[in-house]
C-alpha cells in the first residue's frame, strides 16, 4: 500500500503540450490521452500524444463578442464507443455583425429574439467533427449582455449538467444585486432569470441525453417534472455566473465556482462581493441574487429613492418581481461551501487577496491498480481542486462524507499557472491544465499543459549559462552548469555536450568550445543521473558576427542633475569587423542618439536585450496588478485599452481623480456593461500614479531631441520646471559578419532630479504609499523603502523632507540590501506635528557605482508612532 504523505511540489513537472491555441475556453480528455480544447471562436481542436501535434477537429459558427462564443464542450461517456461530442456555443442572426454594432443597437443587444445558447451533439470521426450528425439538445434564451456560464459535465449515471449565467446587465456603476424592477429596466433585474423557476438563466440543468439527440428528465431535479411553473431541467437555480463545473462520477457531487459582483464594502443594500465554490448532491436554490457566500442578504431596493427595505429571508425567499414568469416562493436558500472577497478572507485566509474568478475543478481519485507512472499519488485521493483564473493558484479542499469543508491545501505553490480556465484527470492520472494566458483575448502564452507527477527516481535538472553566445569566429565559449542538480539524492551526474555534432563533444559539467566556422547552433547539454534519468536543454550560439561594444561615456557624476548644469557626452563605439566610431570607421549618422525628459521619477529595469526599460511608477504598479487581465496598452481586450481611456479624458483637469478612485471602487457603464473589478486593497497614493501614467499615453511627445554622438546637455535650455528626468538613448546596428544577420546594441544612460518622491520608491517593506499628499508612512521597524539603479558618486549629503511626532527613531541609509552596508544614519526626534514638513540633512560615506538604495525605519519595537517621508534629496559635493 501506498504511503499516504504530502507530496514534494519538486516530484510534480508542469509539461507544456502545445501553445497552438487562441482564446481557449474548455478541454475534455479522452481514454486514450487525446485532449479535445475549444475556442472562443468557434474551433475545437485536439491534441495527439503520440504525434506531439495538434490538429483542427471543426470550426462552428458562433456568435464571439466578448463572454459569447464556443464556450462549453465535453465529451460523451462512451466516446470510444460512440465518438459523440457536446458542445454549448452561443448563436444569433447576427453573428456577422461587428460586436461595436451589436453593443452600440440596444434593439439588437437587448431584445434579439434570435440569440440563444445552444447544447448541441456532435459525431467525431478520425478527429475530424461530422458537421451533418449535428444533434440540437437544448436551447437556452440570450442576450448580448455578461454572466452567460457555458461549462458541460457528465456524471456517473450519465447525466449531462449545464451551466447558464444570469445574462443580465449589473447596471451602471452598480456592483450589488440588481434588482431594478421598474418599468424598461427588466435587463436590470436578475430576479427574471436566476429566481425566476421558468427561465434556464442562472441555473445548472441536469438532463440525460438519449441516443437519438433528445433528452430525458432524470429523477431528483429541483422541481417537479409536471410543475406547470417550474422547467423540469432545472437542477441548482440562484446561480449569477457559474462559469466552470465539475462532477465527481463516483459520487455524482456537483461542483461550481461562482463568480460574484464586485462590491467592496458592506452597506444597507447588501453585503460586499464574494466568489463562491459550492457542492451539492441534490437539486437547491443557492441564493442569488437575494443572497450571496453563507446567506448574507441583499435587500429589496427602490432605485429611485435610493433606500434599502428589510433583507431577504433565506428560509423564505420570495420573488415578487414583475418580471417573474414562474413561482414566487422559492426553496430556502442553500450557502456556499466557500466564499471569497477581494480583501483577505476571514473565514478563508489562505486564498489570498486581490482580483477573483472561482471556478471548480475535478475531484481525483487514487486507482492503485493504474500503472501509469506520472498518475497523482494517494494523498490526493477524494480531493477536490479548485482554482482562480485571476489569482492564478490552484488549491486542494478536503471535504468529509458529510459534505463538510474539512482543510484548503496549497498545489505548486511555487510553480505560476496564467489564468487556468479548464481542467481534468486523465487516465493516467496525470492533471491536464488549459491556460487562457495573461490578458483577455489573443495571447501568446495561452497553452494547455500536463501536470505529471514523478514517482522513485526523478530527472535531473539542469541550468545552463555562458560567458556569451555571440561573437566573431574563432568563437571561445565558456559553458556552465552550475545549478544543475539531482531532486533525489546527491547523485553522480554524467554530462554529455554536444556543441557542433551529432556525437558528445565533452562530458565536463564546465566545459569550453571554441567555434570555428561561421553558423548557427544548437548546444546540447543531456544529464543522466545514476539510475539512468535523464534529462536534456540547449542554448543556441551564434558564431561569425562580434556583438558591437557601445557606451555612453560622462563625467563621474552618478544618477543626478543639478540646476544649470551643462552635462558633455560622447558615444564610444567599437567593433571587431565595422572599426570604431573614434577612428572614423563608422559614420556618425549610423549612431542613433536621443535626448528625452520627462516629468516624474522612472525606474529603469534591467533587460536581457539591451539598454533596460524605463517605466513610471505608475506603469510598475500596473504591471504588478491584476490590471493586464482586462486591458492593454493599445489594444482593446475585456476591456478598453489604456490608450482609449487616456484620449476620452485627456482634456479632463479631474481625469486623475475620477480614475483613480474608480480603479478602487469598480464599476461599468463608461464602456459598456463590461464591469471593472474593485481593487480595495490598492492606497489612493497608488492609484494616482496609476492614473497618471494612463493618462500620460494621450500626450503628444514633444519632449524628445535628436543628439549627436558627441554634445553638451544643456539643463537649464530644456526644462525650466522642477522633477524632471532626463534619458539619454544610443543605439547602433552593425553591418553583420560572415553571412551572419546584424546586431543591434543600445545603451541609457538616465539623470534624475535630486529630489526623488519619497512614494516613488523601487520596492518597499510596509511602508504605505499616503492619500492625497504623496509620501510614505513608515511605521514599523526595519520598515524601508528603496530606490534602485542609483550612483551616489557626485553626492556627500542627503536630504529627508519628512514631519514625525513621535520619540527618538532613525532612518539607516544601506547599500544594495537592506542588510547592507551602512553609508548614513539620520535622527529624528519629536519636533514637528503630523504632516508640518521639516528637513533634515545628513552627511554620507563616500559611495560610487550604480545600486539600490535602502531607507530603514529604525526604532525600538515598542514604539508605534509613524515617521512621514515626503521626499529624498541628494546634494552635491
Amino acid at each position: 500500500m501506498e504511503l499516504v504523505e504530502i507530496p514534494d511540489e519538486y516530484r510534480f513537472r508542469k509539461i507544456v503540450l502545445t501553445e497552438e491555441t487562441m482564446d481557449p475556453t474548455a478541454l475534455s480528455v479522452a481514454y486514450d490521452g487525446k485532449v479535445y480544447f475549444a475556442e472562443d471562436i468557434g474551433t475545437i481542436k485536439v491534441y495527439i500524444p503520440s504525434s506531439n501535434s495538434v490538429s483542427i477537429v471543426g470550426e462552428l459558427k458562433v456568435f464571439s463578442c466578448g463572454e459569447e462564443g464556443l464556450i462549453g464542450m465535453t465529451l460523451d461517456p462512451d466516446f470510444e464507443k460512440n465518438g459523440w461530442l457536446y458542445v454549448n456555443r452561443t448563436m444569433s442572426d447576427y453573428m456577422d455583425m461587428p460586436c461595436a454594432e451589436v453593443y452600440k443597437n440596444p434593439e439588437i443587444r437587448f431584445e434579439d429574439p434570435t440569440s440563444h445558447q445552444v447544447i448541441s451533439r456532435f459525431a467525431v470521426v478520425n478527429d475530424t467533427l461530422d458537421m451533418t450528425s449535428e444533434k440540437v439538445l437544448l436551447k437556452a434564451p440570450n442576450q448580448h449582455m455578461r454572466h452567460i456560464g457555458g461549462s458541460l459535465a457528465f456524471d456517473g449515471d450519465g447525466n449531462l449538467y449545464i451551466s447558464i449565467g444570469e445574462n443580465t446587465h449589473p447596471g451602471f456603476l452598480n456592483p450589488y444585486a440588481p434588482l431594478d424592477e421598474r418599468p424598461g429596466r427588466k435587463n436590470y433585474d436578475t430576479q427574471r432569470t436566476s429566481a425566476n423557476t421558468m427561465d434556464y438563466r442562472g441555473k445548472i440543468l441536469r438532463i440525460h441525453p438519449e441516443g437519438d439527440g433528445t433528452y430525458t428528465i432524470p429523477d431528483g431535479n429541483l422541481f417537479a417534472k409536471d410543475d406547470p411553473l417550474a422547467l423540469p431541467e432545472i437542477y441548482v437555480m440562484g446561480c449569477r455566473n457559474p462559469f466552470r463545473i465539475s462532477v465527481d462520477k463516483e459520487t455524482n457531487t456537483l461542483y461550481w465556482g461562482e463568480v460574484g459582483p464586485d462590491a467592496y464594502a458592506d452597506i444597507p443594500r447588501g453585503p460586499k462581493g464574494y466568489d463562491e465554490i459550492n457542492a451539492t448532491t441534490e437539486g437547491g436554490f443557492f441564493g442569488w441574487p437575494y443572497f450571496i457566500a453563507d446567506n448574507k442578504a441583499y435587500a429589496k431596493y427602490d432605485y429611485d429613492t435610493e433606500t434599502a427595505a428589510e433583507p431577504f429571508d433565506a428560509h423564505k425567499p420570495e420573488n415578487s418581481s414583475p418580471n417573474n414568469s414562474g413561482q414566487k416562493l422559492l426553496p430556502p436558500a442553500k450557502p456556499a461551501l466557500i466564499w471569497y472577497p477581494y480583501v483577505a478572507s476571514e473565514e478563508f485566509p489562505e486564498l489570498g487577496q486581490g482580483g477573483r474568478t472561482a471556478m471548480a475543478g475535478p475531484v481525483y481519485h487514487y486507482k492503485s491498480e493504474n500503472t501509469s507512472g506520472i498518475k497523482f499519488p494517494s494523498y490526493f485521493d477524494k480531493a477536490l481542486f479548485i482554482y482562480d483564473w485571476m489569482r492564478g493558484w490552484i488549491k486542494v479542499v478536503r471535504i468529509n462524507d458529510n459534505g463538510e469543508l474539512i482543510k484548503i491545501e496549497d498545489f505548486m505553490p511555487s510553480t505560476r499557472f496564467v489564468s487556468p480556465i479548464d481542467m481534468q484527470f486523465g487516465s493516467d492520472g496525470s492533471l491536464y491544465i488549459m491556460e487562457f494566458g495573461t490578458t483577455w483575448g489573443a495571447n501568446p502564452d495561452a497553452r494547455l499543459i500536463k501536470i505529471e507527477h514523478i514517482t522513485g527516481n526523478r530527472p535531473p535538472h539542469i541550468k545552463i549559462t555562458t560567458d556569451k553566445t555571440v561573437g566573431a569566429t574563432p568563437l571561445t565559449v565558456n559553458f556552465k552548469s552550475d545549478g544543475t542538480l539531482d531532486y533525489d539524492k546527491d547523485d553522480y551526474l554524467i554530462y554529455e555536450w554536444k556543441f557542433n555534432s551529432k556525437e558528445v563533444q565533452s562530458s565536463e559539467k564546465n566545459p569550453t568550445f571554441t567555434f570555428r566556422d561561421p553558423g548557427i547552433y544548437n548546444v546540447t547539454l543531456t544529464v543522466t543521473d545514476t539510475e539512468g534519468a535523464t534529462a536534456t536543454a540547449d542554448l543556441q550560439i551564434k558564431a561569425g558576427n562580434d556583438s558591437p561594444q557601445l557606451t555612453i561615456d560622462m563625467p563621474s557624476r552618478g544618477s543626478f542633475y543639478w540646476d544649470k548644469d551643462k552635462i558633455p557626452y560622447r558615444i564610444l563605439l567599437t567593433d571587431k569587423e565595422d572599426g570604431s566610431l573614434v577612428n572614423g570607421d563608422i559614420d556618425p549618422s549610423k549612431v542613433h542618439v536621443s535626448l528625452e525628459w520627462m516629468k516624474g521619477n522612472y525606474i529603469l529595469e534591467p533587460s536581457t536585450k539591451g539598454m533596460g526599460t524605463l517605466k513610471s511608477q505608475g506603469e510598475k504598479l500596473i504591471g504588478e496588478s491584476d490590471c493586464r487581465s482586462c486591458h492593454k496598452v493599445n489594444e482593446r481586450a475585456l476591456g478598453p485599452s489604456f490608450l482609449e481611456v487616456a484620449k476620452k479624458y485627456k482634456n479632463d483637469l479631474d481625469a486623475t481623480d475620477y480614475i483613480a478612485k474608480k480603479i478602487i471602487s469598480g464599476g461599468s457603464g463608461v464602456w459598456g456593461d463590461v464591469s471593472m473589478s474593485a481593487h480595495p486593497l490598492f492606497s489612493e497614493g497608488d492609484t494616482r500614479r496609476m492614473a497618471d501614467y494612463i493618462l500620460s499615453l494621450a500626450k503628444e511627445k514633444t519632449n524628445i531631441k535628436k543628439m549627436g554622438a558627441e554634445g553638451i546637455i544643456d539643463i537649464s535650455n530644456t526644462h525650466g520646471k522642477e522633477d524632471i528626468t532626463y534619458v539619454l538613448k544610443a543605439s547602433y546596428t552593425d553591418l553583420g559578419a560572415s553571412g551572419m544577420e546584424p546586431i543591434t546594441v543600445s545603451a541609457i544612460k538616465m539623470l534624475q532630479p535630486p529630489k526623488l518622491e519619497a512614494e516613488n520608491f523601487s520596492t518597499q517593506r510596509d511602508a504605505l504609499s499616503e492619500v492625497g499628499d504623496n509620501g510614505v508612512s513608515m511605521g514599523f521597524a526595519s520598515t524601508y523603502i528603496s530606490f534602485k539603479n542609483i550612483d551616489l558618486t557626485a553626492v556627500d549629503s542627503i536630504t529627508f523632507g519628512y514631519s514625525y511626532k513621535g520619540p527618538e527613531c532613525f532612518i539607516t541609509i544601506k547599500t544594495g540590501s537592506p542588510d547592507g552596508e551602512t553609508i548614513g544614519k539620520a535622527r529624528f526626534t519629536n519636533i514637528a506635528e503630523s504632516k508640518n514638513k521639516n528637513e533634515l540633512t545628513i552627511p554620507i560615506k563616500e559611495t560610487s557605482g550604480s545600486q539600490e538604495i535602502f531607507f530603514l525605519h529604525d526604532k525600538a519595537p515598542d514604539i508605534h508612532e509613524e515617521i512621514y517621508l515626503d521626499w529624498i534629496g541628494f546634494q552635491k559635493k
